[in-house]
């Protein structure tokens, strides 16, 4: 079993309310299509459910997760672009605290950092120079040493 898989059942999907007022189960067709390595859309599809514009939902933190887990298991590199850029918009996110527990964006921020050298690895073997930036990003926020952050910099 992928560690993606087994991070996507741990959460109960039926008990997170979705950006769009139904449970974020909803969601796992399209989480389905990224895990088995076709992003191509699915990320988008994933817009006002886990993100309106730029505000986290809650079911930011669960994707967080499963998107960080799909990075352990090797992200393919059809797919690193979309999904680097659903990671930097989940550590990037705005929160709107009158609709939003504020939390959210730090969470999913506590959760990159928990995995950060899948991070750096996908900056590393980044197979496109917006790949790259996105992965670059990512780091800006969640890199707790700007000494180390430099260093892969100038590699």
């Amino acid at each position: 079993m992928s560690l993606a898989r087994a991070e996507l059942e741990r959460h109960d999907w039926d008990g997170i309310s979705c950006g769009c007022g139904k449970a974020a189960a909803h969601l796992l067709p399209s989480l389905e299509i990224i895990l088995a390595g076709g992003a191509s859309g699915a990320v988008r599809s994933l817009d006002d459910h886990v993100l309106v514009q730029s505000v986290l939902m809650p079911p930011a933190p669960a994707v967080c997760a499963v998107v960080m887990a799909h990075l352990a298991d090797g992200l393919p590199a059809a797919q690193e672009l979309e999904v680097l850029w659903l990671l930097l918009a989940l550590v990037a996110g705005e929160v709107d605290g009158d609709s939003v527990e504020v939390s959210l964006q730090m969470r999913c921020e506590q959760t990159v950092r928990d995995g950060l050298w899948l991070v750096y690895r996908a900056y590393l073997d980044a197979h496109s120079l917006a790949a790259k930036g996105y992965a670059d990003d990512v780091l800006d926020i969640v890199e707790w040493d700007p000494a180390r952050l430099a260093h892969y910099r100038s590699r």
